[in-house]
Formats: C-alpha cells, structure tokens, sequence
C-alpha cells in the first residue's frame, strides 16, 4: 500500500493536531490539579492559622490566671499598678492572637489566589491546545491542497486550456 505524498502531509497534519489538542488538554488537567492543591493549602492554612491561634489563647488565658494568683497570693491588690500590668499583657496576648488570625488569613488568601490562577491556565491551555491544533490542522490541508494544485500543473500543465484540446 502506498500514499501519495500529499495523502502523507494530511496523515501527519492530523497526528500533529491530535497532539497538540493532547497536549493542551494533559496541560488544562496539571493546572486544574496545582489548583485543587493549592485550595487543599488554603484550607489547611485557615484550619493552623485557627489551631495556632485557640492554643495561643489558652496559653494566655493560664498566663493570666498566673499573674493573677501570684499578685493575689503576694497580698498585691489588682488595681493600680499590677492592673495596669494585667490590662497590657491582655492586650499584647489579643494582638498576638490577632497577629496569628491576620497571618493564617493571607497565607489561606494567596493560596485561593494561586487555585484562581492555576484555573485560568487550565483554561487557557485548553484554548490553547485546540486552536493549535485548529491552526495545525488549516495549515495542513492548505498545503496539502496546493502540493495537489502543483502535482497537478507538473503532470498535466496544459489542463488549463482544454479548449484548444491541450495545444497553444
């Protein structure tokens, strides 16, 4: 079995189209699988930012208690000066709960931003992949088309004159 050679141009344009839609579409599902992983971050991010931030609050909240006792115990009334004390180091333990809170937060905010990204990519990869192989596939059988044409004017060159029955 033989082809000609613009039969040979098509089977591969084909080939070559197939692969580049293959490829386009292997690269969409990398990008949508970077994205459901970095979903699978932001979650976690917001689940430790959550953790970090409850244990850091029983951690103040026994340090406290502390400071309490110790004044009490040492006969230290809770107003004045050791008030002061407990009012600041309540607020610094807010604001570094807060800290932890703001922290998980944005690191869970730019994970949802890198998922975004990575399904736009997927989506533009798909794009991608079909109209190269669109483009592949219109460039193929163009040129297919005039090694046809050419075939044609080399085996037969007076075919455009058939009136004068193939004569000047």
């Amino acid at each position: 079995m033989c082809f000609d050679p613009a039969s040979l141009m098509i089977i591969s344009g084909i080939t070559s189209a197939v692969g580049t839609a293959y490829s386009g579409m292997t690269q969409a599902a990398s990008y949508r699988t970077q994205a459901a992983y970095a979903d699978r971050q932001a979650v976690m991010a917001q689940q430790k930012g959550a953790y970090d931030e409850s244990q850091l609050a029983r951690q103040n909240t026994r340090q406290m208690s502390g400071m309490r006792g110790d004044y009490l115990s040492s006969g230290i009334a809770l107003d004045g000066s050791a008030l002061d004390v407990l009012t600041d180091s309540a607020t610094q333990a807010s604001l570094d709960e807060q800290s932890i809170k703001y922290g998980a937060q944005v690191q869970s905010d730019n994970y949802r931003f890198q998922a975004s990204l990575a399904r736009t990519n997927a989506r533009s990869a798909t794009t991608g992949g079909f109209l190269g192989a669109l483009a592949t596939g219109v460039n193929t059988f163009s040129r297919a088309g005039d090694m046809r044409q050419q075939r044609t004017m080399i085996s037969n060159p007076y075919a455009r004159y058939p009136a004068a029955g193939g004569l000047y």
